[in-house]
């Protein structure tokens, strides 16, 4: 790779990467996702460790974001280590956000706890968490699929939980990561949808990405894993935060749907992968890709002897048709056997009207044999010393 090669890549792994992160603090600044700004009472303790999830899942979000732009210039046979390096520079973009939160966390008040310090670990965390999530979207296309899948879904569920708090006189929202907090519906609802949001959404992304991954004729592991990825980020974002202590339960039940988020992925991705297959067949006429290669074939061979056994062309056969050869091309398998049956039919009947004196061995298919005791040699009888050449020389007629 060149130098202008590796330029472009790593300028664009670092800064998308920083432009990523820094773009999903400022909505979440604006829609009131993230406050870090204000007192946080021994009661709403869960709330602030809410909000650790989200910096932690910006982070690794970002640097795997700067990864996916950055593979665009990457060239198609770019050895291993022109992977790595672009994701740990990915890493590095994503660090970006460290400053963007802990400056506002300065002005945050929670007992017992230094703000600045925590939020700027989470975010550290989450960058370096990061750097594996940019490695397996530079390697693997399912990989990318599942965490822009999950992404984008995270922050639609994200934005319908916070668009009733946006009217008129609303105070802002606590939005966990990955729930439906929905503050219209019932608390009953909403505890139930922070059990099961995380789970259905992975399950039902892994079904569909490893359904289009078997369509791309992927190999049956990556069809598999196909659905670990973007759960997997939500998984580890929850446990950079830690479950809480709340009497309430606020951060503790989407904790644990976190944990199982990352299993039910790769449960619906499985689903995919062992789904009833269409023909055996189709397999082999596929076109070949770069995970299934195309088999080995070797090139024919007309004048081998199993070529020449099997009717193919031979070096000393004359390609062309021969002078005169139309109308014996004209008679069938069929009927060559009737001929040659009505021949021998002809001299069988030829010799049985002959005297037997005058049979020879080759009418009759009879060859005498000498009596041998086994220490005297055979001795030829008079007359008959030409009577085994007759009898080949008679096979032929």
């Amino acid at each position: 790779m060149t130098f202008r090669t590796w330029a472009k890549l790593l300028g664009a792994s670092f800064g998308v990467a920083a432009l990523a992160g820094a773009s999903q603090l400022g909505l979440a600044y604006g829609l009131g996702v993230l406050r870090f700004s204000r007192v946080v009472e021994v009661t709403a303790r869960d709330e602030w460790i809410a909000q650790l999830a989200w910096v932690a899942w910006f982070a690794m979000t970002a640097a795997a974001i700067g990864a996916v732009v950055a593979r665009t210039q990457l060239p198609k046979r770019a050895p291993a280590g022109a992977r790595f390096v672009p994701a740990v520079v990915a890493g590095f973009g994503a660090a970006a956000i460290l400053p963007l939160t802990m400056q506002p966390a300065r002005a945050a008040e929670v007992t017992g706890v230094d703000p600045v310090f925590v939020v700027g670990a989470c975010a550290a965390l989450g960058a370096a968490v990061g750097i594996f999530a940019a490695y397996a979207a530079l390697r693997s296309a399912v990989a990318r699929w599942s965490i822009l899948t999950l992404t984008v879904a995270t922050w639609v569920i994200a934005l319908v939980s916070v668009a009733p708090s946006l009217r008129p006189g609303q105070e802002p929202a606590s939005v966990r990561l990955g729930v439906l907090d929905v503050s219209v519906l019932p608390d009953k609802v909403v505890d139930q949808a922070a059990l099961f949001t995380m789970p259905a959404l992975a399950l039902i992304s892994g079904l569909v990405i490893g359904l289009i991954a078997r369509r791309g004729r992927h190999s049956l592991v990556a069809i598999a894993l196909s659905g670990l990825p973007g759960p997997a980020l939500l998984t580890v974002a929850y446990l950079i935060a830690g479950p809480g202590a709340g009497a309430d339960r606020y951060q503790e039940v989407p904790y644990w749907a976190a944990m199982t988020a990352a299993g039910a992925g790769v449960f619906g991705s499985v689903l995919a992968a062992v789904f009833r297959r269409g023909p055996a067949g189709s397999a082999a006429e596929a076109p070949p890709t770069p995970d299934r290669p195309p088999l080995p074939q070797r090139d024919a061979q007309p004048h081998s002897a199993i070529a020449q056994a099997a009717g193919g062309p031979s070096a000393n056969a004359p390609t062309g048709p021969l002078p005169g050869a139309g109308a014996a091309q004209a008679i069938t398998g069929r009927a060559n056997v009737a001929a040659a049956r009505a021949s021998v039919a002809a001299r069988a009947s030829a010799a049985a009207q002959r005297p037997e004196h005058e049979l020879r061995p080759s009418d009759t298919g009879v060859l005498p044999t000498p009596s041998f005791d086994g220490f005297t040699p055979p001795q030829p009888r008079p007359g008959k010393e030409n009577e085994l050449s007759d009898w080949v020389g008679g096979l032929g007629r």
